[in-house]
């Protein structure tokens, strides 16, 4: 049976699955809470960062289409160390990334059903989307359509409403105030200090691109697709974001800004929607599920490419007959699902910092990608440069550029003090699997040393 392809509007809607999430719908408080009038920048300069980064997967998947896509090439470029270290850190980094989206599923579902254990809540969220995984692309993409469309047609919707009580007219008791724009303007300085301690927050919010690269692989006809998709989606996401902090800015008076809490259920309540609990919450838990969905599809097949290179357990490699790696699957759900249990047994701090250490990694594996890119253009324009039917613009200036961007943006986290144990977690997870390496011996003896 010949495995079923992604197609263009697939690839937009699992790739728009993996990117929007609670980096808006809920980090957005914390956002705005440290860069104030100038989080819609930082959200406009965090997805000029994330645009970097998509070129770069764009052109090495299209010029070399392998399962792994970037661990594969870098790979290439580094090294098995690096490839097995990158592979991991990735799929450890979006295991602890879905880990959180489950738990936020089964507290959204407690609305409804309260004398439900959290625990019993996570572990049908876990079985649901391991099953809807289980499917061959074709039903894949159709559960993600669903579940892509709700979040970000509520995204849509915030926008086209606020945007017309930001031109004067009244919805509810909204009324504009651009008095903190105004103030930003009067000195410009001082917020400056917010702006760069809110980009690591706004970095995380984008690290859902490495899907890109994954499903370029399974796109048909990729090299025509992937670009003119891959644009749909970022200058979608970029503009949606950046609109709608503007605009909760303007809606929301600064004393009803919670970081612990989402800023659109303060903003629906101003609006005076009938049943605006249950909307929201709808809208949220169909956001935390599309994630999820799509983080367990990135993190299968990554597991399965790292298989294909024995780097991983053999039995992960193995498909059916529609070409779905089941066992990736079985094994990434599975651990999920042990992951979002330890949340209910581990301090509630130390889960915490586990988790904000995904991030993190999300974030090296940013840097891999703009250094593996600088190399990967040199090498693939000696040996064959007619495979370079795309190419990331302004070359060589913005791989490095890129690379040091986001360098900044993790060493400033010791300047935050909330932003240290993400950092200190992640650091010692890239640690130990690094030294993984050398004490496990799932090395491909093929491969250069």
């Amino acid at each position: 049976m010949t495995a079923h392809k992604f197609s263009k509007t697939d690839f937009i809607v699992m790739a728009l699955g993996n990117i929007v999430g609670s980096g808006i719908f809920l980090a957005s408080s914390a956002v705005i809470s440290s860069a104030g009038a100038w989080a819609p920048l930082a959200y406009l300069l965090g997805g000029l960062i994330m645009m970097m980064e998509v070129s770069f997967i764009i052109e090495m998947s299209i010029a070399k289409p392998v399962p792994g896509a970037f661990k594969a090439h870098a790979q290439e470029i580094f090294g098995e160390w690096w490839g097995f270290v990158n592979g991991w850190m990735f799929w450890t980094s979006a295991v602890l990334g879905m880990s959180s989206e489950i738990t936020a599923c089964a507290l959204f579902t407690r609305l409804w059903l309260p004398s439900v254990p959290l625990w019993l809540l996570s572990l049908l969220f876990a079985i649901l989307i391991t099953l809807i995984n289980l499917n061959d692309l074709k039903g894949l993409s159709k559960a993600e359509a669903v579940l892509a469309a709700t979040k970000i047609s509520a995204i849509v919707l915030f926008v086209i409403f606020g945007g017309l009580v930001a031109f004067g007219l009244p919805i509810g008791g909204a009324t504009p105030n651009f008095s903190e724009f105004h103030a930003a303007l009067a000195t410009p300085w001082e917020g400056v200090a917010g702006l760069l301690g809110s980009m690591l927050i706004i970095l995380y919010a984008y690290t859902g691109t490495g899907i890109i690269g994954l499903a370029a692989t399974e796109t048909h006809n990729a090299e025509k697709v992937v670009p003119s998709a891959t644009r749909i989606v970022t200058y979608s996401v970029v503009s949606l974001y950046t609109v709608a902090v503007f605009l909760i800015i303007t809606l929301l008076p600064t004393e009803s800004l919670d970081p612990d809490t989402s800023p659109f259920v303060s903003i629906l309540t101003i609006f005076k929607i009938p049943y605006a609990a249950n909307i929201l919450n709808f809208i949220l838990l169909t956001a935390a599920l599309s994630s999820l969905n799509s983080q367990v599809y990135s993190a299968s097949r990554m597991l399965f490419s790292m298989a294909k290179s024995n780097q991983a357990p053999k039995v992960v490699g193995r498909q059916n007959a529609k070409g779905v790696p089941v066992a990736a699957i079985w094994m990434s759900g599975l651990v999920l699902l042990g992951t979002a249990l330890l949340s209910y047994l581990l301090p509630e701090k130390l889960f915490l910092y586990t988790i904000c250490a995904s991030g993190v990694l999300a974030l090296v594996n940013w840097l891999s990608v703009s250094a593996t890119h600088y190399f990967f253009r040199k090498k693939i324009l000696a040996e064959a440069p007619e495979k370079l039917k795309y190419r990331a613009p302004f070359y060589p200036y913005l791989s490095w550029i890129c690379f040091f961007t986001v360098l900044i943006t993790l060493l400033s986290a010791p300047l935050y003090p909330d932003q240290l144990p993400g950092f200190y977690s992640g650091t010692l997870l890239l640690l130990l699997i690094s030294i993984a390496y050398f004490l496990i011996p799932l090395k491909n003896p093929n491969q250069p040393k």
